[in-house]
């Protein structure tokens, strides 16, 4: 059952970042996009800029804290994933890449959400 939860907790998580960013403007390219270096929580395009998103939902966290937990390991993993997307569609090469994290804040209380949208929260990892 907690994994239930979970699971439906990350989903809540990707569903709202998702209009979040719809909110302000962006184009949702992608959501889950799979390779076979990772994958890519949200693939998103807004001011001729291809945003490549991690979203990390908590239920209790600190900011550091959530985004200490995208490794080295999965940076990589998200730059090759995203190395990919942009090859396996050329007419966006002319676009400018950023890869942003995304942490939502999920108080069990009231069951509401608080959004923190870091941009340029890391450089690619091409290793």
């Amino acid at each position: 059952m907690k994994n239930l939860r979970i699971t439906k907790l990350f989903r809540d998580g990707e569903n709202l970042a998702s209009r979040y960013l719809e909110n302000k403007g962006y184009d949702i390219k992608a959501r889950n996009y799979r390779t076979s270096f990772g994958e890519i929580d949200v693939i998103a395009s807004h001011e001729d800029i291809i945003t490549f998103i991690e979203v990390k939902t908590r239920s209790h966290c600190s900011i550091t804290n959530a985004t200490s937990n995208i490794s080295r390991a999965k940076k990589i993993k998200i730059s090759r994933s995203a190395l990919q997307y942009i090859a396996d569609l050329p007419a966006d090469l002319a676009y400018e890449t950023r890869f942003d994290v995304i942490i939502l804040f999920h108080d069990t209380h009231t069951d509401t959400y608080q959004i923190q949208h870091i941009e340029n929260a890391f450089d690619p990892i091409l290793e």
